[in-house]
């Protein structure tokens, strides 16, 4: 998850999940915390979690776009649903929340498509947590205050995290 040595400095070998992240947050690395949360939630919960956190946020149309078909995704959980959230990401070059957002959707499972739409390989299981931590942090740096943003995301979000397992 790209994590800086001051991060990678505050993690321990034994840590629970929950307890990794609330170490980057208690040191003040809230950005840290919130790409390490996002590879740490449970597969399941990334892409309903990032929605639930963008529904809240102040995002333009096209952003909008991209969460609307991340939430038909979750309702759906089809095929169809799933590319048409990976072209809306593939069309913006994956640049934007809302192309972040539809790329986490749409690499939620799956395999990688290839311009044509035809299969190439499975999609590697981080992808949909660095797509997913990184429209978090697009929205966070939007505000006044990053680290609190930051902090918005991932506190609520600590109740997912294994409290009794060792990452």
């Amino acid at each position: 998850m790209g994590l800086e040595p001051a991060a990678m400095e505050r993690l321990r070998n034994g840590m629970t999940p929950r307890g990794a992240v609330q170490a980057l947050l208690d040191g003040g690395l809230a950005g840290a915390a919130l790409r390490l949360q996002m590879r740490l939630l449970p597969r399941g919960y990334v892409v309903p979690w990032l929605c639930q956190c963008a529904a809240g946020a102040a995002l333009g149309e096209e952003d909008r776009a991209g969460l609307r078909l991340a939430e038909a995704w979750l309702r759906e959980r089809g095929e169809p649903a799933r590319r048409k959230a990976i072209a809306y990401a593939a069309g913006r070059h994956y640049v934007g929340v809302g192309a972040l957002i539809a790329a986490s959707a749409g690499w939620s499972e799956g395999f990688l498509l290839d311009a044509s739409g035809k299969e190439v390989a499975p999609v590697a299981a981080h992808l949909m947590a660095v797509v997913a931590a990184g429209a978090l942090l697009t929205l966070a740096a939007a505000g006044d205050d990053f680290d609190a943003r930051c902090r918005a995301f991932v506190t609520p979000a600590l109740g997912l995290l294994r409290s009794e397992d060792s990452v």
